[in-house]
């Protein structure tokens, strides 16, 4: 086998030597001839000169060739032709050049134009590296083409126009525009720069295999979910990454270019539309404030902070128990917004004299309250823990708060406050009723805004189900008709923010979560985005519900008619309050049953939110 291989090398070796020597062979003849063309002015009123110039190309061929081989110009491989190789053609054209003019004019002694043997050799000189150099240059093409990514482009509007031409001129390239998809029928035969509309994005099975794609771009920042999520989930089963643009407002705000591709998140398969803010609000509250986040280190927390610092407060002081999340939105922050007065509080939202001290110190005038501890089971049996921090602490920096006369108070709430079936939404739930009740006895303006699910925040599923596939699995999902509603981070903490502008006071803020998600869904839709088939890579397995759990969240009580404020996916929930005294009287009896057992607790916490199944 390895002598018939090497047999075939040697023949496909021989057959291109062959083809190098023709050509150049072919180039010496024209260029002679050429020479004399050229020599007398593309005219052949001295014909007799002409022919007799055409009968000393034997001699010329048999002298050139000569030199030619003995210059070893012929062992070059074109495709990687270099200067050493153009020495060797000067080389074996200079002298074959003056060999002949030597044997022409000394020897045969035949009167000939002397212009020949200038004209002659750069004419050689010129088809020799012509060709190759063609070949190189050919070649280089070939080969960074075969380096380039080569994409599809889904979307040939303007998003689709922007991002070819940008990565037709980057340099270095990237990415090679193979086609466009558009189910626009009037655009299918057209080109952008080049690149063709083939088909609509049905096509896009058949346009993979056929063009050898190994990226789809999807163009179309402006599309809403229900065009985009569809496509998503259809093109992620096709087996070739996804990548999508910025969005026009990156694009215009200068945050992003259109070539700066993301890869397609999990929110995106989630096909939930961007949220349209007014930020005005937001801006005239925060400008210039003194503004507290509590528990600033964490997922809803750092992104407050984040968004906050945008809006030039005076002061942003950033309190968190969680010393490495502490240090680590502080040196981001650091980083991104130098221009904005960061102050760090390490320090828990039950240490009273700790956070006395901190409101003494910077005056805030704004306070977000965003520390709780969330894990649903983990806290079915800590329950003492649950009440000191979620509900105890809550009413802590709430009643500091009314002491140094902040301005307003808005609390972090969830969905699994509704009517609560576990410890962590009933301390939600009775933090909640505490605000209202103060609300209506003290200056300070409490305002609660409510949510559920957040994506990517720690202790959610998501980080945890990408946990389980690295791992090789199983996804464990607790039962096939769980649903749960999901929202990004950036977004949760812009819709708090929004909400905390529009609040007067006493209100419940509900976000507008969209259409709840199957978890199971929410786990294959991951595994999908991490390359894997479901079950014959990753297998799913279903645990049953977990302490505290239930199958589905609620966003408001029935008994809470919703009404639409004036920005999008923002409405207030109306819940009549409970007397403060009354409210007071049960925080104080669950606060002596510490010292009891867990039930005595339960049963105390029922007593002051009555919804607690």
């Amino acid at each position: 086998m390895l002598k018939r291989n090497s047999g075939r090398v040697s023949s496909a070796r021989s057959i291109k030597t062959w083809f190098v020597l023709a050509y150049d062979c072919f180039a010496i003849i024209v260029a002679w001839v050429l020479a004399y063309i050229v020599r007398f002015n593309f005219s052949f009123d001295q014909a007799t000169l002409f022919e007799k110039g055409m009968t000393y190309l034997p001699l010329v061929l048999v002298v050139q060739v000569f030199l030619y081989w003995y210059f070893k110009a012929h062992r070059s491989i074109w495709k990687f032709a270099s200067l050493l190789d153009l020495i060797k053609l000067v080389k074996a054209a200079l002298v074959g050049t003056v060999a002949l003019a030597f044997i022409l004019f000394i020897t045969v002694g035949q009167p000939m134009p002397r212009s020949i043997f200038v004209i002659y050799p750069l004419l050689l000189l010129a088809f020799w590296s012509a060709g190759r150099f063609a070949v190189r240059y050919r070649a280089e093409v070939k080969a960074r083409r075969k380096n380039l990514t080569r994409v599809l482009i889904v979307g040939a509007g303007h998003a689709g126009e922007m991002f070819v031409r940008d990565i037709l001129r980057a340099q270095p390239r990237k990415y090679e525009p193979v086609a466009f998809l558009d189910d626009n029928k009037a655009l299918h035969g057209k080109e952008l720069h080049g690149v063709r509309v083939l088909g609509a994005t049905d096509d896009a099975a058949t346009l993979i295999a056929d063009k050898q794609i190994e990226l789809i771009v999807i163009a179309m920042p402006s599309a809403p979910s229900r065009v985009t999520k569809p496509l998503l989930n259809a093109l992620q089963d096709l087996g070739v990454p996804i990548s999508i643009v910025p969005s026009l407002e990156e694009i215009a705000s200068g945050n992003a270019q259109i070539s700066d591709l993301r890869e397609i998140a999990i929110e995106d398969l989630l096909g939930r539309d961007p949220v349209t803010l007014d930020w005005e609000p937001v801006k005239n509250e925060i400008t210039g404030q003194v503004v507290l986040v509590t528990g600033g280190g964490g997922s809803i927390g750092s992104e407050l902070c984040r968004q906050i610092c945008r809006f030039n407060p005076k002061k942003l002081i950033v309190l968190d128990h969680a010393e490495f999340n502490l240090y680590q939105i502080g040196r981001e922050l650091l980083q991104t917004f130098p221009e904005v007065d960061v102050q760090l509080t390490l320090a828990s939202v039950t240490d009273e004299s700790v956070l006395t001290s901190v409101f003494a110190n910077h005056r805030p005038d704004l306070v977000y309250h965003a520390a709780a501890y969330k894990h649903v089971p983990m806290l079915e049996a800590q329950v003492q823990q649950a009440i000191q921090n979620n509900l105890l602490g809550t009413k802590t920096v709430a009643e500091i708060s009314v002491r140094y006369a902040v301005k307003k108070f808005v609390m972090v709430s969830t969905d699994k406050a509704v009517n609560p079936t576990n410890v962590m939404g009933a301390t939600k739930r009775a933090a909640e009723i505490f605000c209202q009740s103060y609300d209506n006895q003290v200056e300070t303006n409490f305002v609660t805004v409510r949510f559920g699910n957040v994506l990517g925040s720690a202790g959610s599923v998501v980080p945890l189900f990408k946990q389980q596939i690295l791992a090789g699995g199983p996804v464990t999902v607790t039962h096939p008709d769980m649903t749960r509603y999901f929202m990004t981070i950036p977004e949760a903490s812009q819709l708090v923010l929004q909400a905390g502008a529009l609040g007067e006071g006493g209100e419940i803020f509900v976000l507008d979560m969209g259409e709840p998600v199957k978890i199971v869904d929410l786990a294959e839709k991951i595994i999908r985005l991490s390359g894997k088939k479901i079950e014959e890579d990753i297998h799913i397995a279903f645990t049953g519900l977990r302490p505290g759990e239930k199958m589905f969240e609620e966003l408001f009580y029935q008994g809470e008619p919703l009404q639409q404020t004036k920005v999008q996916k923002v409405m207030a929930a109306k819940h009549e309050a409970n007397a403060l005294t009354s409210v007071l009287q049960k925080i104080e009896a669950l606060h002596k049953t510490f010292d009891q057992p867990q039930d005595a607790q339960i049963h105390c916490l029922k007593q002051l939110v009555v919804t607690f199944k």
